[in-house]
């Protein structure tokens, strides 16, 4: 690696290291910096540089690479490994990315362009925001590793806070009175089957009647149903503990074993029109379902039904609720939602605990009752005098 050093007036020096030839025009590439003080101090400066450049903490990122085709270069080497849902939202959050950094160069990108970019992300809602940051933060960490930059531009840069949507939940009577209304509907037992198991829609969607266990009253979670451009695929969970078995109770087979017998009817109705997927809750033809049909069902039901209105999701944390506030502990809860750790559950439900601290107030002061009246009764207990001591 060379370099050099020029004065420039006195005790003023001009500090240049030769760097990597541009790797996509081939050019000669130099870095310069101005010391002021003696020549020693300016080879020290050199020495530095020389080390920085050798050491991979200098990028090689050229000057006609901008953030905007950085990003197009990283998705396609990550993408193989995405799934295509996964895909799908990334290249539509990068063509946002891209309408506010894209033309600046990437190694000349910093954390005050990456907080402007989020400030001109107002208008999206907060989780939206931080998943922009969080993909631009993979991106750019990944371009360090590639030795294009030296240091990622994200970090340091503050981003709010996820505050996510508002979880609301139905009470056990709203719950009883929505699935008394939702008979009625085609999708009833998809409706009973996520308040009573705690899974996603795309988990239902995805279910087949392989992985329901009607005899030993276990489902198992294998597989979900994205939603992509024009398509429906069936792919496997995200995580490992996504991939779980849950035990269901005895009212929720039953729902299940009529369900299976309606759909039967459906489909010898369909006749040729049927398409078997072997899926639990498929279309009228036996087709995956679709998640707006879904959704549109469930909004319905929720109005007919006079319930408080939730998202369908919230059908999943109601789940995770009731079972808390019967006292479940939360790694069980973790495990029938599939969370990677009981630490995402206990923060997810942080607000449910604090309200059972009251039912533990109640239990530890019962116990202590009843053993302060047992020892009450020991220490008043007449003694049986000896009838040989006079």
């Amino acid at each position: 690696m060379r370099g050099h050093i020029r004065k420039r007036s006195k005790d003023s020096w001009t500090v240049v290291v030769e760097l990597p030839r541009d790797p996509e025009t081939g050019k000669r590439r130099q870095k310069w910096k101005t010391v002021r003080g003696t020549k020693k101090e300016a080879e020290r400066v050199l020495a530095e540089l020389i080390t920085q450049v050798e050491g991979g903490t200098i990028g090689t990122a050229s000057a006609r690479l901008t953030v905007g085709r950085y990003l197009d270069q990283w998705l396609e080497a990550v993408g193989g490994e995405l799934k295509p849902s996964t895909l799908r939202t990334y290249r539509n959050e990068i063509k946002q990315l891209k309408q506010v950094i894209g033309d600046i160069p990437l190694a000349k990108l910093t954390a005050l362009d990456v907080q402007r970019a989020l400030a001109g992300f107002l208008h999206l809602s907060p989780r939206t925001r931080r998943n922009h940051f969080s993909l631009l933060r993979a991106a750019l960490r990944q371009a360090v590793k590639w030795g294009l930059i030296p240091k990622a531009a994200t970090d340091g840069v503050k981003v709010s806070q996820n505050t996510g949507r508002e979880m609301r939940v139905w009470t056990e009577e709203e719950v009883a009175r929505f699935l008394e209304v939702a008979k009625r509907s085609r999708h009833y037992a998809l409706f009973h089957l996520a308040l009573a198991a705690g899974m996603r829609l795309g988990e239902l969607l995805g279910l087949k009647w392989e992985d329901v266990d009607l005899e030993a009253g276990v489902i198992y979670v294998r597989r979900n149903l994205a939603n992509v451009p024009k398509e429906k695929i069936l792919q496997d969970p995200k995580t490992a503990s996504a991939r779980r078995r849950i035990p269901i109770d005895e009212e929720t087979l039953e729902v299940l074993k009529k369900h299976r017998f309606r759909q039967l009817r459906e489909r010898l109705r369909a006749g040729d029109r049927w398409e078997d997927h072997g899926l639990v809750f498929p279309t009228r033809e036996g087709r995956p379902g679709c998640p707006i049909a879904v959704w549109e069902s469930f909004k319905t039901w929720v109005r007919r039904a006079g319930v408080p209105n939730i998202r369908f999701h919230d059908l999943r944390h109601t789940h995770a609720t009731l079972l808390l506030r019967e006292g479940v502990h939360p790694k069980i809860v973790a495990e029938r939602l599939g969370h990677s750790s009981v630490g995402i559950t206990l923060n997810t439900y942080s607000h449910v605990l604090a309200d059972t601290q009251e039912i533990a107030v109640r239990a530890i002061r019962r116990v202590l009752r009843r053993r302060h009246a047992n020892s009450l009764a020991k220490v008043c207990k007449p003694q049986k005098r000896n009838p040989k001591i006079q």
